[in-house]
């Protein structure tokens, strides 16, 4: 029995208990006061934050005194089901573009301009669409609301990936389109949602939670280099960070991880525990999910699907 428990089965199950764990914390218990100073019991001030993992802080508190373990573990829901939707959304677009549209998909024109996007990445297109509508000054507010924000981001980070997904999905069926059986299928009358049915999607099934896996991953190393740049999923909070607006601090909404790790970089020279705890967190994610995508991968490979 134990030999048939894979690495992403196991991924599956630690995954789950942690988006169970993030959504279920905010509902039996409340965020840790935020402590600005730690005083002993005789009133004599002992510490001032960030605050250095103790049995109050078991992971500490930042600058502002606000308790990191609470942060990650409220903040892995966002993270985790963004990626997912995005990833969801990406996946089913795609495989309904190429499927259906295959032929354009691989026609030398249309193909080569999409291969020609594959050069630019990603993140930029992101950056360039969503900097206008997501920043704002200092003295005003954001004119998007919190839905709406991740809602535009949804959108964005979709549609960036939608296409080359598709082309990958188009050459996939196309090359299973070139097997035998799908050739005599066609001699005997069958129509192409019937090729695509019966013939060509039963077989493509297992490449797609490979490349979903690959995608997911793709997902979260964009989600972090938007963060870098301050593009927070879920909308920025922006505050002085010294008198007369010399420094602006970027701050996120939902705490997700890739956002406290962009807010936390300039910690990385003062107090590095206060970043290096979203860092692991962040890695040991995309880790579980690349592990997770190679042991599905040597699954499907074993069963004669090769990538």
């Amino acid at each position: 029995m134990l030999r048939k428990i894979h690495a992403y089965h196991i991924g599956v199950i630690l995954l789950g208990c942690l988006l169970l764990i993030s959504i279920s914390l905010p509902l039996i218990t409340t965020e840790p006061p935020v402590q600005p100073f730690l005083y002993k019991d005789n009133g004599e001030l002992l510490s001032i934050p960030p605050l250095h993992p103790s049995q109050d802080h078991l992971l500490g508190t930042d600058r502002n005194g606000k308790d990191l373990l609470y942060a990650l573990i409220e903040g892995a829901k966002y993270t985790i089901i963004f990626a997912g939707v995005v990833t969801l959304s990406r996946m089913i677009i795609s495989l309904v573009a190429g499927l259906l549209f295959k032929r354009l998909f691989m026609n030398s024109w249309f193909g080569g301009l999409l291969q020609g996007f594959q050069y630019v990445p990603q993140s930029l297109i992101a950056l360039l669409i969503l900097s206008p509508l997501l920043f704002y000054e200092l003295r005003t507010e954001s004119v998007l609301s919190y839905n709406e924000t991740l809602l535009i981001q949804l959108i964005v980070l979709v549609a960036t990936g939608v296409f080359p997904l598709g082309k990958i999905i188009a050459e996939t069926a196309q090359s299973l389109s070139r097997y035998e059986y799908v050739t005599c299928a066609k001699h005997m009358g069958a129509s192409s949602i019937q090729i695509i049915m019966r013939h060509i999607f039963p077989h493509l099934l297992p490449r797609l939670f490979v490349i979903c896996g690959r995608q997911f991953a793709q997902v979260l190393t964009l989600m972090l280099h938007l963060a870098i740049y301050h593009l927070f999923i879920g909308g920025i909070m922006i505050s002085s960070g010294q008198e007369h607006d010399q420094f602006n601090n970027y701050n996120t909404l939902s705490n997700e991880w890739t956002g406290l790790i962009s807010m936390y970089h300039r910690e990385l020279m003062l107090d590095p525990f206060v970043i290096m705890f979203p860092v692991t967190a962040y890695t040991l994610l995309i880790l579980s999910v690349n592990v997770m995508t190679k042991s599905l991968e040597k699954t499907v490979s074993k069963r004669l699907f090769y990538y």
